[in-house]
């Protein structure tokens, strides 16, 4: 007759309950967090070890759970249902930084603009091109997709620009693209696109205070960047 195998971790998971319970998250350091969450996705293991590989391997807990699920299971004890687990809350992250919530989205700095804009570039493997229409208290009324193209180049419409910062009765628009196989850094097209819509913009009284560009996971405010400024004036 064979005989239950009691489960080694039992007792240690349980006191990281308890801790949960008794201090909740804020407190917790990022391997004992990610262990946290692992224990629902691998029950009878020890998920410390693995929390701390997860670390290592991609540098910190948010680019653990950046990491598209494909990749997660290709690390050694992580499996489908611990990936897609991991992309789960990720996602739900996502939904929530995009404001879809009644609440009106502020961003009235460019480090407002990328916490607003990570999400959207998340995993997107084309070019594609964002236009952010504010009032003038920089409360978001619209961001609206202006293209998706290749993984080499998105084509955006100027005349699709205006008459979309025209809908939403916008004082203030950003402009916002990625490089999905390059660098957050301009291209010639991607200046002079810049340049157009700024003073296409300016003939409807819209201003267009920035030009976001996204890639490798970094991003580049062209508007904070002296030798660009001028572009923006």
């Amino acid at each position: 007759m064979k005989t239950k195998q009691p489960n080694l971790h039992a007792d240690h998971r349980q006191r990281v309950r308890s801790l949960v319970q008794a201090q909740g998250f804020d407190g917790m350091a990022d391997h004992n967090l990610l262990e946290f969450l692992l224990f629902y996705a691998i029950p009878r293991r020890d998920t410390n070890e693995l929390a701390h590989r997860l670390i290592a391997q991609f540098g910190s807990l948010a680019q653990v759970l950046e990491a598209p699920p494909e990749r997660l299971a290709q690390v050694e004890g992580v499996g489908e249902r611990t990936a897609l687990l991991l992309s789960a809350v990720f996602a739900l992250h996502c939904r929530l930084a995009r404001g879809d919530g009644k609440e009106k989205v502020r961003l009235e700095t460019p480090e407002d603009l990328i916490s607003f804009l990570r999400p959207r570039f998340h995993g997107v493997q084309k070019e594609t091109a964002f236009l952010l229409c504010m009032d003038a208290n920089g409360k978001l009324r619209n961001c609206c997709k202006l293209g998706e193209g290749s993984a080499e180049a998105v084509v955006v419409d100027k005349r699709a620009v205006m008459e979309v910062a025209l809908r939403c009765n916008a004082s203030v628009a950003v402009l916002a693209h990625n490089h999905p196989n390059g660098i957050a850094a301009p291209s010639r097209e991607d200046l002079l696109l810049t340049e157009e819509c700024v003073s296409m913009l300016r003939t409807v009284n819209i201003r267009l205070a920035d030009h976001i560009i996204e890639g490798g996971g970094e991003y580049l405010s062209l508007a904070s960047v002296r030798k660009f400024q001028s572009i923006f004036l």
